[in-house]
C-alpha cells in the first residue's frame, strides 16, 4: 500500500523531532499529516478525513488529555481512534487518558512494530465501525421503504374493503332467512375485521411519524371499558370465559378515548386467545393522582421473563420467532406502547398470582 493510497494519520507533537520519527515510521504506508500543537490538530480535523491520531500528551497550552476530550465530544462523527504517545507510565496518567476517551497508548520511545501493530488494528476497527453505519443506514432505508409500502397498501385496500362491506350489507337487508343470509354475515365480520386491521396499521403508521396527535378529552372510564369489554364479549361467550371489569378511582380522565379503547380492545383481545375455555380474563381501571392504570389480566401460558422486555415490539415477540405457544403478538401489543408512550406512560407485562399474564398500560390523564 502506497502513502497515496493507505489511510490518513496524524500526528500531533510539540517537537519536530518526535514528529519526524513517526513520520519516518508511517511515511511507507500513510498519508502522515502533522500538528504542532491542541488547536493546530483541531483545525486539521475540520479541514481533512483523518482515520487516526496519535496524540502527544505533554504538550504547552492544551494538553493531549484536553484535544482528546475535545475530539471525542464531537457528536454524529465515525469512531476516530486516538492513540495518546507518552514518556509517563503513571498507572494514573493512563486512567486520565481513558477518561479522557483514549483508545489505546505509545509509550515512548516508540517501537516501529508496535506501532504499526496497533495502526493497523485500529484501522481494522474504524473499517468495521464504517461498515456496520452503513448497513445500518442501509437498513433504516429499508425499514422507511416497507413503511411506505406498508401506508400506500392500506390507502389502496380501504375503499375497495368499504364497497364490499356496503353490499354484504345491502345483500343480508334484501336476502331472506338461511344459509346465504347467514354466510353474508359471516363474510361481514370478516371485512369489518380486515377494516378495524387497516385502520389499526394506519394509526400505527401515523403515531410513528407523529401525525396522529393524542386528542385528549374527558372519558367516562368505566364506559370506555364497558364498551371494548362488549366488542370481545362474543368471543368470551364462544370460549366459555368469565369476562369481568372492575373500576376503582375517578371515573373521568382527560385521555384520547378512541386511542385508549383500541388499546384495551387489543390487550383483551389478546388475553382470551390464549385464556383456555373455562378460565376468567379481567380488566381493571385504578385512576389516582392524575394517573390511569389499566390492566388486562389472562389464564394463558404466561411470559417467559426473558421475553417480559421484548413483548411490544413492533411485528411480532421473540418468542413467536421461537415458536413457542404465544404466537401473533404483532402489531397489536405495538400499538398499546404507543398509545402508552403518546399519554406520557409506558406498557409492560407481569406474572399473574395462579398462573397467566397481566398486561398493564399506565397513562398520564392529564396533558
Amino acid at each position: 500500500m502506497s502513502a497515496k493510497d493507505g489511510a490518513s494519520i496524524l500526528v500531533v507533537d510539540d517537537e519536530d523531532h518526535n514528529r519526524a520519527l513517526l513520520r519516518a515510521m508511517l511515511g511507507g504506508q500513510h498519508r502522515v499529516l502533522e500538528a504542532a500543537n491542541g488547536p493546530a490538530a483541531l483545525e486539521v480535523l475540520v479541514a481533512e478525513q483523518v482515520d487516526l491520531i496519535l496524540l502527544d500528551v505533554m504538550m504547552p497550552g492544551m494538553s493531549g488529555y484536553d484535544v482528546c476530550q475535545k475530539i471525542k465530544q464531537r457528536t454524529g462523527e465515525a469512531f476516530l481512534p486516538v492513540l495518546l504517545v507518552t514518556a509517563l507510565s503513571e498507572q494514573e496518567q493512563k486512567n486520565l487518558g481513558l477518561q479522557a476517551g483514549a483508545d489505546d497508548f505509545l509509550t515512548k520511545p516508540v517501537d516501529r512494530r508496535e506501532l504499526l501493530l496497533r495502526v493497523r488494528a485500529f484501522l481494522r476497527l474504524r473499517s468495521q465501525d464504517a461498515l456496520i453505519r452503513l448497513q445500518l443506514k442501509q437498513l433504516a432505508q429499508l425499514q422507511n421503504t416497507k413503511d411506505e409500502m406498508l401506508s400506500l397498501m392500506v390507502h389502496d385496500l380501504r375503499s375497495p374493503l368499504a364497497g364490499i362491506v356496503s353490499h354484504l350489507s345491502l345483500i343480508i337487508e334484501d336476502a331472506p332467512e338461511g344459509h346465504l343470509r347467514e354466510d353474508a354475515q359471516a363474510a361481514l365480520r370478516s371485512a369489518d375485521g380486515m377494516r378495524d386491521s387497516l385502520e389499526e396499521a394506519l394509526q400505527i403508521r401515523l403515531l410513528e411519524e407523529g401525525q396522529l396527535p393524542i386528542a385528549r378529552a374527558p372519558v367516562d372510564l368505566k364506559a370506555l371499558v364497558r364498551d371494548a369489554a362488549a366488542t370481545l364479549e362474543p368471543t368470551a361467550r364462544r370460549k366459555r370465559i368469565q369476562l369481568s371489569t372492575a373500576m376503582d378511582g375517578e371515573p373521568i380522565a382527560s385521555v384520547d378515548g378512541k386511542l385508549v379503547r383500541r388499546a384495551i380492545e387489543n390487550l383483551l383481545g389478546n388475553a382470551l386467545k390464549y385464556t383456555p375455555a373455562g378460565k376468567d380474563v379481567s380488566v381493571a381501571v385504578r385512576h389516582r393522582d392524575g394517573t390511569v392504570e389499566i390492566e388486562v389480566s389472562d389464564r394463558g401460558p404466561g411470559i417467559p421473563a426473558e421475553l417480559k422486555a421484548t413483548m411490544f415490539e413492533k411485528y411480532g415477540s421473540v418468542e413467536a420467532k421461537k415458536g413457542g405457544p404465544r404466537k401473533g403478538f404483532g402489531l397489536g401489543l405495538y400499538m398499546v406502547k404507543l398509545v402508552a408512550d403518546g399519554h406520557g406512560g409506558v406498557a409492560h407485562v407481569l406474572d399473574r398470582d395462579g398462573g397467566g399474564a397481566v398486561f398493564s398500560m399506565r397513562l398520564r390523564s392529564a396533558a
